[in-house]
């Protein structure tokens, strides 16, 4: 028998990459906001069920119960929903339940190496910077990855602000 919760943890663990995870127990469900209720409502009876929303609680990007997510293969199951998410985000119609972020767009963004505050080195150019905090990298393979000034080393903040003419 798979166990669900096992699968919740990976899928967890899968959406962080572009999102936060909440958990939230089935007891719990009465006091979710009227979006998340009615998308749990619909999603069937199969725990866990996985909803992916905007911030301000405006849009459902997708939903995923345990039967969908049972491969585990959560680059190809949430694949769709991230690409949607990162398009709405690029686009500033990603609603973030605040003021709409600031976006600056990095015209000569170049490939070269960047790291992590670990240690790890990616080869990518930087393509925007988001609300002053927020850095997106294109890889050479065409990924995009999002990364705050904790995730990168100071030398690549640094280098990223520059090159985005931020102070």
């Amino acid at each position: 028998m798979d166990c669900p919760g096992s699968v919740s943890v990976s899928a967890s663990k899968a959406v962080l990459s572009f999102s936060k995870s909440i958990v939230v127990d089935v007891s719990e469900t009465v006091g979710l906001p009227d979006l998340v209720k009615n998308a749990y409502r619909t999603g069937g009876a199969s725990i866990p069920i996985v909803i992916l929303v905007d911030p301000a609680l405006e849009k459902i990007y997708g939903r995923f119960d345990h039967p969908a997510m049972k491969s585990q293969k959560y680059g190809d199951i949430f694949k769709e929903v991230k690409s949607s998410i990162s398009k709405a985000q690029n686009a500033g119609t990603f609603a973030t339940g605040g003021k709409a972020p600031v976006i600056v767009k990095v015209e000569a963004g170049k490939m070269e190496a960047w790291k992590s505050s670990a240690g790890t080195e990616i080869k990518a150019k930087l393509i925007s910077v988001e609300d002053d905090t927020i850095y997106i990298f294109e890889t050479e393979a065409g990924k995009t990855l999002r990364a705050t000034a904790a995730q990168l080393s100071k030398e690549s903040v640094a280098k990223a602000r520059s090159t985005a003419g931020l102070k």
